[in-house]
Order: C-alpha cells, then sequence, then structure tokens
C-alpha cells in the first residue's frame, strides 16, 4: 500500500514534465507564428465551448488544491498558480499532485521513515521517528507483515500502529521493529516457549489442530529470541544511535506472539525491560504454560507486563487462564498498574482489527511510565 504512493507521484512526475515540454515547444511555435491567443480561444462558438469548458475545470482544479493542500498542509500552494501563468496548468497540476502523493505516504508513516532488512531469512521492517536521540525508546513486534502495511497482512488489516503513533500517541514515538516470522507453517514453533515445550511437548500441542503442525513440532524459540535480542535490536540500537536500555526495550505480541513476547522478556531480562501481550495463547499449555512461564519472568520492578484478552472467537477460551495468570503474576510481585495491567475485553476477539483499538492504550502505558530506578 505505500509503494502506491511512490509509483503514482513517479506518474504525475511524468505527466508534469510531458506538460512543461509540450507548453513551452507549443508556446514558443505560437509566439514565433505571431499567434492571436485571444481570437483562438474566443474566435467561433466551438472555441468558446472549449474555452469555457477548461475554465470550469480550471476553477474545480484550483478549489481542489486549495483543499487538500490545507487539509493535508502542504505550504506555498500559491506557488503552483504562479508558475501556471508562467508556463501551464498541464505542468502544476500533475505536479501538484505528486506531491500530494508524498505527503499522503508522509501522513500514512506518521512523519517517519520506514527501512526494510533481512536477518537470518526474517524480513525485517523498522520504523523510525522524525526525531530520535539516544535514549529513544525501542519496540520490537513478531509477525511483522501484519503491523504496518494492508498490503502485506494475511488479513488485509494490520495492527493500526501507524494510525496509533500520528493520533493517539502521549510522548515521544519509539522506534518500531516488525519482525517478519519465518514462515505461516513454522510460526507455532518459532514462537513458542522452547524450554517449556520440550520438557512438555504432548501438554503444549495437545489443543493445537493437526494442520498448524505440518512441519513438526519442535520449537526453535531460542533461536528467534537470540535473533531479537543478539543482531536486530543491536543492529538497530547502532544504526540509529540508541543507548542500549532494557528500561526503554519492550516486545510486543498478539495470540503465540504473546507468548513469545513473555518468554524473550524471560529469557533476556538484560535487553527487554517490557512485554506486551495481546489475546495471549494461554491455551497453548493451559494450565502448565501459566505457572511455568509466569515462572520464568524477572522479577518485578525494573520489568512490566501487558497481558489481555478478548471474548468471543479464539478468545473466548482464555479469560480462565488470563485470571490464573494474572493471579500468579500478583504472586510474583508484579503490581497493577506500575509493573502489571491485564484486561478482559468484552465482545473483542482474535484478529488484528480487534488488537489495533488497544494498541495506542498499551504504547501509552509503556512510555508514560515514571522512569525506572
Amino acid at each position: 500500500m505505500f509503494k502506491k504512493h511512490i509509483v503514482r507521484s513517479r506518474i504525475y512526475f511524468a505527466v508534469a514534465a510531458l506538460g512543461l515540454v509540450t507548453a513551452w515547444v507549443l508556446n514558443a511555435l505560437a509566439v514565433t507564428q505571431e499567434a492571436d491567443y485571444l481570437n483562438a480561444w474566443f474566435g467561433s462558438y466551438v472555441d468558446w465551448v472549449l474555452s469555457l469548458d477548461l475554465l470550469v475545470v480550471g476553477i474545480a482544479v484550483i478549489t481542489f488544491m486549495l483543499v487538500e493542500a490545507r487539509r493535508l498542509g502542504m505550504k506555498r500552494v500559491w506557488l503552483y498558480f504562479l508558475l501556471s501563468g508562467i508556463t501551464a496548468m498541464a505542468f502544476t497540476f500533475p505536479l501538484f499532485m505528486a506531491f500530494r502523493e508524498r505527503k499522503l505516504l508522509e501522513r500514512r508513516l506518521a512523519g517517519g521513515s520506514m527501512e526494510k532488512f533481512e536477518f537470518d531469512n526474517h524480513r525485517v521492517d523498522v520504523w523510525s521517528p522524525r526525531e530520535i536521540h539516544p535514549s529513544t525508546p525501542i519496540l520490537v513486534i513478531h509477525d511483522g507483515k501484519n503491523i504496518f502495511d494492508e498490503g502485506d497482512s494475511h488479513t488485509g488489516k494490520t495492527w493500526g500502529m501507524l494510525t496509533a503513533l500520528r493520533e493517539e500517541l502521549r510522548g515521544d514515538p519509539p522506534i518500531v521493529i516488525g519482525v517478519w516470522g519465518l514462515s505461516d507453517d513454522t510460526r507455532i514453533r518459532e514462537l513458542s516457549p522452547q524450554s517449556i515445550v520440550e520438557s512438555n511437548p504432548d501438554k503444549c500441542w495437545e489443543h493445537v489442530p493437526e494442520r498448524y503442525a505440518t512441519t513438526g513440532r519442535d520449537s526453535f524459540g531460542n533461536q528467534y529470541v537470540s535473533l531479537l535480542a543478539d543482531a536486530i535490536v543491536p543492529f538497530v540500537q547502532t544504526r540509529y544511535g540508541i543507548t542500549p536500555n532494557f528500561k526503554t526495550t519492550a516486545v510486543m505480541g498478539g495470540s503465540m506472539g504473546g507468548l513469545m513476547s513473555l518468554y524473550a522478556m524471560a529469557k533476556r531480562p538484560d535487553v527487554f525491560g517490557t512485554a506486551i501481550c495481546f489475546s495471549t495463547h494461554w491455551i497453548f499449555g493451559s494450565e502448565l504454560m501459566v505457572k511455568e512461564l509466569v515462572g520464568l519472568l524477572p522479577e518485578p520492578g525494573e520489568h512490566r507486563v501487558w497481558t489481555d484478552t478478548g471474548t468471543i472467537e479464539l478468545d473466548q477460551h482464555y479469560p480462565p487462564f488470563h485470571n490464573m495468570a494474572m493471579a500468579a503474576l500478583r504472586d510474583r510481585g508484579y503490581r497493577e498498574p506500575d509493573d502489571l495491567i491485564g484486561g478482559i475485553y468484552p465482545n473483542s476477539g482474535h484478529h488484528e482489527l480487534y488488537w489495533s483499538r488497544r494498541v495506542a492504550d498499551a504504547l501509552n502505558w509503556w512510555l508514560r511510565a515514571e522512569p525506572l530506578t
């Protein structure tokens, strides 16, 4: 979806160039032949029809340009009208449309920029804000293809991350890293807490439909955690000049990504200080997963957890285990709301569209907290 703005802007630039060339060439020919512009425009009824038709279209174009410029915050729109007087609307209008596409892309990107990388056969999308400083927070998100662009998402919907960053965020925006999975077929294996799965394979896989185990049941979650903590995060810190600090580095995911976010913080508390988990998939291991995973987490105080669930679709099975996890987290010493947030969202299900409605709340909870000492 981002590419369409780039493609359209290039097309408009090409049309503008064509309009400029034809305007200058034909005007030069008309001047050398001492053409009578006024008579050519209004010399006959046919000329009047064409001239007035162009005049009405021109008024509509000018109105559109003024309205769009104001809506999008495009400055100095009067320059296009000035240029039209010495060139042609055939040049300035497509030129305006080209810069409009650039502005639309800028707005879609929440004023930031996007870069793409690859690590160990994983595509990694990195969104960075316009202003970056050494203490800029870093957010790592699993299932990266569903985070930013509707054209990449397997459901056609995203987490609404860019909308949240543009419209709902309070405080300085973080660098956001979307890590694509190795493949759809291996997703559960990659996002599963490996040490727990290896100790209890039958219990963890007992409620998983066979179609999700076509590539095997062995977990490689530890390898994935290492990829995040030892490769991707350090690379981003170096590239953007960020001082490593687990207190300002969070990991986020939904469903199995929720389990992996907790596991990543448990395995690498030196890298991740906050785990944000939407629709945490506790039924992968059920009571065992709750007990074992919560038991692996670092001590509260410098580490924090957001975990939630809906009540419909797949999420309808989660509330009992969610409540069990919340009780276990409280027993570990995690305290609400500073260290812990646990929410049950009625009539909310297992889908990016539902998660997008609470992304901003989770981000603001993470970012607006008092600095941990």
